[in-house]
């Protein structure tokens, strides 16, 4: 807020910086001319707020030649069925002390604070002034008497001098002790302000000054409106008495004696008067009249002045054509790693790759590592979530290997390799059909004469190149595979995509296929209006409700929840019926906003915690995803020496909460859980620049060692570390926590422009973020452009403030609407992304 009210002024400053210019030029004398301009001028900065970057300039720029959008490929983004388990509650035991943290100062939060101290003050003042003014008018006596003008004139006890108040003129009771020529000159004075509104005009300009009180130009144009007013009701006086001398021994006579109140547009204020006398008797002429036509004119010339200073200039790139976007090019570069392919799920995959002497692996979701082989022959794949394990010898000569995960063995069976070529033509028309890749996305696979097309829901078509025996490739790093059930016919397809592993989709028929397709155009059509309005959908809240007591009992029902989210929970019912039981009864749920995939948001508040729901509703009234997040109670949490670590211990009975890591080392890290008898347990490996997420307990201590092993801190989960940044910078200068940024972050600002101009376009910049931004940023593709179409062009993006993860926060102001972003950078590349609401 601060930034964009700093923004406004400073445009407000450079409008009246020009027509201050243009009315010394143009030797402009006529104080009803500078009155005319300098009230379009107060308008304009009382809108300017609203109104910056509205007029906006486009200017088009040659575009680049870009390669082929990665967009074209079917994009996986669905993460695998991995286990994650829910920790148990450790045995009663002390939790060492926190170490204090150092004082930190966001010095944002405490200009606005000032900045929100001072207006408030002002537009107090300013409330209480016209509050006690409008009673002292309303107990004043109505003056009736020939001499009186067409005006609402007032006798009151409680004025020294004539003053005005909206319409209404107050005189003191020694008025009637005046001649007539002196009573003549003060109506005639304060009628002129009542017949060119002057109150309601430094009404506005007081408003003006109260909310750009930090901007001396608001003083000056509230100064400036009141001399201009007093110099035209005093023309008008003079005009009426025909006598300029007598008129400024009546301004000094009433300056002697008037006090006006705060919102009182007194006739001679002391600190006026001399230059206002001084200026009567130099004058040679009353300035002449200026009629409303002419107002009208003066208006007009200053309106461009007012768009430019108001405009900005954005540059567009016309959208190029990709090179090989003709569907009749077929990428000529064939798929060269070899690879093995074994199910660990009804869609998870687990991918051996072979490159000469190296040797990696790649979970669904995940990036492709480097398999690290130990003496004993065991091959490990650092997954996000824990380290896979298997022996390497297995997997040359088995059709399956036994993955070792989190303590228990996972049976995964080879389901393709990486085919040999082809030597006789086979027909494309078996592979022509519908597979289900994700629960709201289809795969559909064309034949186009001598050859294959691919589409994925929401995204345009794809040429294909063959490989081998019911194998195809894509822009030759991207497998198709399509595999066969026991009667020898096509029944799934193993899509592998080189940024986020092999898949497996089902065939289905054509019906489920448009009812998929169906209800994705749905949603698309429904999420932008969605986002934008923030309101939340009818019966969500009843659907949370009645889901958390129905998994208090254990007892979910399956019937008011879709196919997926109905096989998701009967898997993890045990481990989420303890969840809630632990956070005890609901006290109380309440909305927090649509995200941009159309989930209703909400936060819950439980008897021994809090958490937060996220919850996609279907036409029916079903549940058709919901998502679930502990957030813990009351406690804090902290950072803890790792000199501490044989003092620290869990403690039982306390509340569940969901913690995220973010490695923004340049190394890997692990993370271990301290057990009730400190020993290590649950150990993770989290790579560079990726996030780790783990279902635990507030005060369940958690240690975060480098890739040798060593600690570095120690984590205690708690309302303040529900997200952590692990910096080595910061850890090196601690033990307690290190203190957030108080500024953005140098680029942020602009790449985040780029990232929005590329989600606008459909081709976002994936060279320019980590793997896993590129995922979420594939995953939300589709519907974060229709948000963005329905919300117009960019205008303004404003800094907010620095979240726990080290990332920026920006409030985004488009032509019809707003978002807030959240951004990190680091060397030039998007470390972490999110839009909508997120607590």
């Amino acid at each position: 807020m601060i930034a964009a009210l700093a923004e406004a002024a400073l445009r407000s400053f450079s409008l009246g910086g020009v027509v201050w210019i243009g009315l010394i030029l143009f030797r402009v004398r006529n104080p009803h001319v500078h009155m005319t301009a300098w009230v379009v001028v107060l308008l304009a900065s009382l809108a300017m707020p609203f109104v910056m970057h509205w007029p906006t300039l486009t200017i088009d720029r040659m575009p680049l030649s870009v390669p082929v959008p990665d967009e074209a490929w079917p994009a996986d983004f669905a993460m695998p069925e991995r286990p994650q388990p829910f920790l148990p509650i450790a045995p009663a035991a002390a939790i060492a002390p926190m170490v204090t943290r150092g004082v930190s100062i966001d010095w944002w939060m405490v200009a606005t604070t000032v900045y929100a101290c001072v207006a408030g003050l002002l537009l107090l003042r300013l409330a209480i002034g016209l509050c006690l003014t409008w009673r002292l008018a309303r107990a004043a006596k109505p003056v009736k008497s020939r001499e009186m003008i067409d005006a609402d004139v007032r006798v009151s006890r409680d004025v020294g001098g004539p003053v005005t108040f909206g319409s209404t003129i107050l005189v003191p009771p020694q008025f009637f002790g005046w001649d007539a020529k002196k009573r003549l000159a003060v109506l005639a004075h304060e009628g002129a302000h009542v017949a060119n509104r002057d109150f309601y005009v430094l009404l506005l300009a007081s408003l003006n000054r109260a909310v750009f009180w930090f901007s001396p130009f608001s003083w000056w144009q509230l100064t400036r409106l009141a001399e201009l007013a007093e110099i035209i009701s005093d023309a008008r006086a003079i005009e009426m008495i025909d006598d300029r001398l007598s008129y400024a021994e009546i301004l000094l006579d009433v300056a002697a004696s008037v006090k006006p109140r705060p919102m009182e547009l007194a006739m001679a204020q002391a600190s006026t008067v001399r230059a206002r006398v001084e200026r009567i008797i130099a004058a040679a002429a009353m300035p002449a009249a200026v009629g409303w036509r002419k107002r009208l004119w003066i208006a007009a010339a200053i309106v461009p002045v007012v768009i430019v200073s108001a405009g900005m200039i954005a540059y567009r790139t016309p959208d190029p054509v990709p090179a090989g976007a003709d569907l009749g090019d077929v990428p000529a570069e064939h798929y060269h790693p070899f690879a093995n392919f074994y199910a660990m799920g009804p869609a998870s995959v687990f991918a051996v790759f072979r490159e000469g002497d190296e040797i990696y692996g790649q979970l669904t979701g995940q990036r492709r590592l480097r398999l690290t082989v130990a003496n004993d022959g065991t091959a490990s794949y650092a997954a996000s979530f824990g380290e896979i394990s298997f022996p390497i010898d297995a997997e040359r000569r088995s059709s399956e290997l036994m993955l070792h995960m989190n303590g228990r063995d996972v049976r995964a069976v080879r389901v393709a390799e990486t085919p040999a070529p082809a030597t006789d033509p086979v027909s494309l028309d078996q592979y022509v059909g519908w597979y289900k890749i994700a629960p709201n996305r289809v795969l559909t696979v064309r034949r186009d004469g001598d050859r294959l097309q691919l589409q994925e829901t929401g995204r345009g078509r794809a040429p294909v190149l063959a490989e081998g025996t019911d194998a195809f490739s894509v822009h030759g790093d991207h497998l198709l595979i399509f595999l066969r059930d026991e009667a020898a016919s096509v029944s799934r397809v193993l899509v592998q995509n080189v940024t986020s592993g092999a898949r497996l989709a089902q065939r289905i028929d054509a019906a489920t296929a448009q009812a998929i397709e169906a209800d994705f155009a749905r949603r698309l059509a429904e999420v932008p209006d969605r986002f934008r309005e923030q309101v939340p959908a009818a019966g969500s809240k009843a659907v949370i409700l009645a889901g958390i007591e129905d998994l208090r009992r254990g007892t979910p029902n399956y019937d008011r929840m879709s196919a997926p989210l109905a096989a998701n929970i009967h898997r993890r019912v045990d481990e989420l019926r303890a969840t809630f039981v632990a956070l005890g009864a609901v006290e109380s749920i309440f909305f927090r906003g649509v995200g941009p995939g159309g989930y209703d948001i909400y936060g819950a508040k439980f008897e021994n915690g809090t958490a937060e729901f996220r919850v996609l509703l279907e036409p029916d009234g079903k549940a058709g995803d919901v998502t679930f997040r502990p957030d813990g109670n009351d406690e804090l949490g902290g950072i803890v020496s790792c000199s501490q670590e044989a003092s620290v211990r869990g403690r039982a009975d306390t509340s569940p909460i969901r913690i995220m890591l973010y490695n923004e080392t340049d190394s890997d890290i692990q993370v271990f859980n301290l057990d009730a008898n400190g020993q290590h347990k649950a150990q993770s490996v989290v790579r560079s620049d990726m996030t780790w997420a783990a279902l635990t307990t507030v005060n369940s201590p958690w240690v975060i060692a480098d890739k040798s092993g060593k600690c570095m801190e120690i984590l205690v989960p708690g309302r303040q570390t529900r997200f952590h940044n692990v910096e080595a910078s910061n850890v090196a200068a601690r033990p307690g926590r290190a203190a957030r940024r108080a500024v953005p972050i140098a680029n942020g600002e602009a790449m985040l422009r780029q990232y929005i101009e590329g989600i606008g376009k459909g081709q976002p910049d994936y060279d320019h973020m980590t793997t896993e931004v590129a995922n979420i940023t594939r995953h939300q593709l589709s519907f974060d452009q229709a948000i963005l179409v329905r919300l117009g062009a960019l205008r303004a993006v404003s800094f907010r403030g620095v979240t726990a993860l080290d990332s920026d926060i920006y409030f985004a102001q488009f032509a019809n609407g707003s978002a807030e972003w959240r951004i990190g950078v680091r060397n030039g590349t998007i470390t972490k992304i999110a839009l909508g609401p997120n607590y």
